[in-house]
């Protein structure tokens, strides 16, 4: 299925929305030291991930990408990873490949490995050359030295730095967002974690940028007058103000901030990081955002797709909303529905646009595909029966 820069994925609980991202984020782990950290730090077991009717069936991730090149411009092209989970007494790694297409080139294959043969080619030489067995759940490229395979693996490695850039956000919990916190980090973490941190820095090194993050602020609230971060400059504790002024000026400190301003600062400061990761998922990333800035959060995820290299975006995300529906009336190809048919039985991925009804849902409904999905005419519903 091509997907799109943004993809809105809708279904009823239970349907597969969670698990299509979590599959998403899951290639990170092949490259980390071992498939066994990644589940650790994700709180999973190993009995976690088979398919409860087929424990001992192999889990299979197919991917075809178009990467940019690097920042010296080499590198980009289409890239094609196939790698399979064996989930035995013990996770291994499988078969795994890796191909390369430079633009107006022919598919190169730079990694094949099945079992305990793994071949890479060295692209100094154009051979190829066998590779030590690997003992742990992880991808050959795991294993490669930035430095040291830099000149005889350079496409094996770029394609590894895109994947472990991928970022995944859980609900925007806004007890993380308003923590106090320190230090210094380049992004937000999966709940909401450092945005202070992230505001401070980017309010201390990017005065434009961080002026227009609070313009925008204060164009969906206008009572807002400016917003600070509390704290030592350092690696002190800092905690977000927000500063609203009328006869005079009052500062709410992020304990006392709304959710749904604390969720929209959020996803706003995306924008103006110095980087921004090349795959992004989001879990319901409008919810407690009043209905009437839904459409705020839609066009941020958006903004965030049109970015130019080495920043491009892609944006997935679930949802549950129809006011995030309507959003998409013009665009049904980037709106993937998702249904299960029975209990136990897989799930089913169709885009929007391929429906047969869509045309006739429009006609009905103006402008408004949320309305038509409440009530039962696109698919993906609820398994509620009157």
């Amino acid at each position: 299925m091509p997907l799109e820069s943004v993809n809105v994925l809708i279904g009823p609980n239970g349907s597969g929305k969670s698990s299509f991202l979590q599959a998403i984020d899951f290639l990170k782990a092949f490259f980390m030291s071992s498939v066994e950290l990644y589940l650790k730090e994700k709180e999973w077991k190993y009995k976690d991930l088979p398919n409860l009717r087929q424990s001992q069936k192999t889990i299979h991730w197919d991917i075809e990408v178009e990467i940019p090149p690097d920042d010296k411009g080499a590198y980009g092209g289409a890239y094609s990873y196939s790698v399979s989970l064996s989930p035995k007494r013990y996770l291994a790694v499988g078969k795994e490949q890796l191909a390369f297409a430079p633009k107006n080139s022919s598919k190169i294959t730079l990694l094949e490995r099945k079992g305990r043969l793994i071949k890479l080619l060295d692209r100094r030489t154009q051979t190829e050359e066998n590779f030590a067995e690997i003992g742990l759940p992880a991808s050959v490229m795991s294993r490669l030295n930035s430095r040291e395979h830099k000149e005889k693996f350079p496409e094996l490695l770029h394609f590894r730095g895109w994947i472990q850039r991928f970022q995944s956000f859980l609900l925007w919990d806004p007890k993380v967002l308003r923590m106090p916190d320190r230090g210094k980090h380049e992004g937000l973490g999966q709940s909401g974690e450092h945005l202070a941190p992230i505001l401070a820095r980017l309010k201390r090194e990017k005065t434009q940028a961080f002026a227009k993050l609070v313009s925008r602020v204060k164009r969906l609230f206008p009572t807002v007058s400016e917003i600070s971060v509390s704290g030592d400059r350092g690696w002190g504790w800092q905690r977000i103000n927000l500063h609203e002024k009328n006869d005079q000026t009052i500062v709410f400190n992020s304990q006392q901030m709304s959710d749904g301003v604390l969720r929209l600062l959020a996803v706003t400061s995306l924008l103006y990081l110095d980087r921004i990761p090349p795959v992004i998922t989001f879990e319901e990333p409008e919810n407690g955002v009043h209905p009437q800035l839904i459409r705020e959060v839609v066009q941020v995820l958006r903004e965030l797709t049109l970015r130019k290299p080495p920043n491009q975006c892609q944006v997935f995300f679930t949802t549950h909303s129809p006011y995030v529906l309507d959003e998409f009336y013009d665009h049904p190809e980037q709106v993937l529905l998702v249904e299960r048919g029975k209990p136990l039985e897989g799930t089913t991925i169709t885009r929007l646009s391929d429906r047969s009804q869509l045309k006739i849902v429009r006609n009905v409904f103006d402008n408004s595909l949320g309305e038509a999905w409440v009530t039962g005419l696109l698919g993906a519903n609820a398994g509620i029966k009157g």
